[in-house]
C-alpha cells in the first residue's frame, strides 16, 4: 500500500540525546518516535497500542528501537531525504511491512519515497536506523538499489552492535561524549551492513498467489471502508476460492478476511464516536454509517476490543487525536 506520505520532515537530530517512553494510546505512540510519521493507527487486538519505544541520536543517525505488545496496523514514513534500516529482533507471530512479510532475524531497507503500511498481530521487537542520505557517499548507489528487500542478520550481529551502541551512549557511566564517539558509532553500523551485504544476496521474499491477492484486496479495499464488504463477492471478483482467502489472509495478518475487516471498521466508529459528542450523534447512527447492522453483535464487538461499550466513549470527552477518516479512507458515504 504505497501512499505519499503527508507532509514529511526532515530528519532533526541532536547529537547524544536520547529517550526511552512507553505510550498505551494512539496520541502517545506518535509522540513517542521522533521525526517518524505514524498515522492511520488501527486497533487490532485489546491493549495493541501500547509498548514501548527508546530513541538514541548519534551524528548524523537516528536509532529508533521499539517493542510492541502487537495488535496494530499503521502506515509509516521516514524522514524526508532519508533511508532507513530496520531488524528484526524477536517476532512472535505475523508480521507484514508493506507487501513484504517479516520474521525474526531479517534486514529491512527502504526510505522515504511513500509510506509503508505496517501490521502485526502479536509482540515484535524491531530497531530502525534512519540515515540521511547526503552523508553516505558512495555506499548510498549500493543501498539505494536494494530498496524493499531484505538480508539475514547473521548470528544477530546488526541487533548485537545496536543494543550495545545503545547501552554504551546512556549509560550514565558514560560521561564524556563528543563528535568523534558518535561518527565512529556510525561508522560501525555501517561497517556491519556492508559487510554483511557482501557476504548475502538481498531478496524480494516471494510471497504465494493467494497472498499477492490478499494484498490487493487490502490496499483496494482499505480506503473505502463504508458499507458491506462481501467476501463471497471479493473471491469471484479476484478469481480465487474464499477458502484461498481465508488461509492468505490469517498467513499474512493473522486474521481471517471477515474478521480483519470488521476490526478496521470498529476502530472507524471508536474514532468517530471519540470526536462526537451525545448531542450531535448517536451510536447507532455512527455504527450504521460504517456497515454495522446488527447492534447486539456490534456492541459486543467493539466492548471486546476496546474495553469499554460505544455509549461510554461518546459521552467521553477525548483529546483531539488524529482524523482518521480524513487520512485513510477516501470515501464516507452516509449509510443511514
Amino acid at each position: 500500500m504505497k501512499k505519499k506520505m503527508p507532509d514529511p520532515e526532515p530528519l532533526i537530530l541532536t547529537e547524544g540525546y536520547f529517550s526511552d517512553q512507553s505510550y498505551d494510546s494512539r496520541d502517545l505512540m506518535g509522540q513517542s518516535i521522533n521525526n517518524w510519521k505514524q498515522f492511520c493507527p488501527y486497533q487490532l487486538l485489546p491493549g495493541g497500542l501500547s509498548g514501548r519505544h527508546r530513541i538514541l541520536q548519534l551524528h548524523s543517525m537516528q536509532i529508533a528501537y521499539a517493542h510492541r505488545n502487537g495488535g496494530t496496523m499503521h502506515n509509516a514514513g521516514a524522514p524526508k531525504n532519508c533511508l532507513a534500516i530496520a531488524v528484526v529482533e524477536a517476532c512472535a507471530d505475523k508480521a507484514c511491512f508493506g507487501r513484504i512479510k517479516l520474521k525474526r532475524g531479517d534486514i529491512l531497507f527502504f526510505d522515504d519515497t511513500h509510506t509503508h503500511n505496517f501490521i502485526t498481530n502479536n509482540t515484535i521487537k524491531f530497531t530502525v536506523v534512519s540515515l540521511e542520505k547526503k552523508n553516505l557517499g558512495g555506499e548510498l548507489s549500493k543501498l539505494s538499489h536494494i530498496l524493499e528487500h531484505t538480508i539475514h542478520d547473521t548470528d544477530n550481529i546488526f541487533t548485537s552492535t545496536l543494543n550495545n551502541i545503545w547501552e554504551r551512549f546512556t549509560d550514565s557511566k558514560y560521561k564524556k561524549k563528543n563528535r568523534v564517539k558518535f561518527i565512529e558509532a556510525e561508522e560501525e553500523i555501517l561497517t556491519i551492513v556492508m559487510k554483511l551485504l557482501s557476504e548475502q544476496t538481498p531478496v524480494i521474499p516471494k510471497l504465494k498467489a493467494g497472498e499477492k491477492t490478499a494484498l490487493d484486496i487490502r490496499d483496494s479495499v482499505f480506503g473505502h471502508m463504508d458499507g458491506k464488504i462481501s467476501i463471497t463477492s471479493l473471491a469471484k471478483e479476484y478469481e480465487v476460492s474464499e477458502q484461498t482467502l481465508q488461509n492468505s489472509f490469517k498467513s499474512l495478518f493473522g486474521f481471517t478476511p471477515k474478521h480483519f475487516f470488521r476490526l478496521l471498521k470498529l476502530n472507524l466508529v471508536h474514532f468517530e464516536l471519540q470526536k462526537s459528542t451525545p448531542d450531535q450523534n448517536t451510536v447507532l447512527r455512527i455504527a450504521f454509517k460504517w456497515g454495522f447492522t446488527h447492534m447486539g453483535h456490534f456492541s459486543r464487538y467493539y466492548t471486546e476490543l476496546f474495553s469499554e461499550n460505544p455509549s461510554k466513549t461518546l459521552k467521553t470527552i477525548c483529546c483531539k487525536e488524529e482524523d482518521i477518516e480524513k487520512l485513510c479512507v477516501s470515501r464516507q458515504e452516509e449509510m443511514w
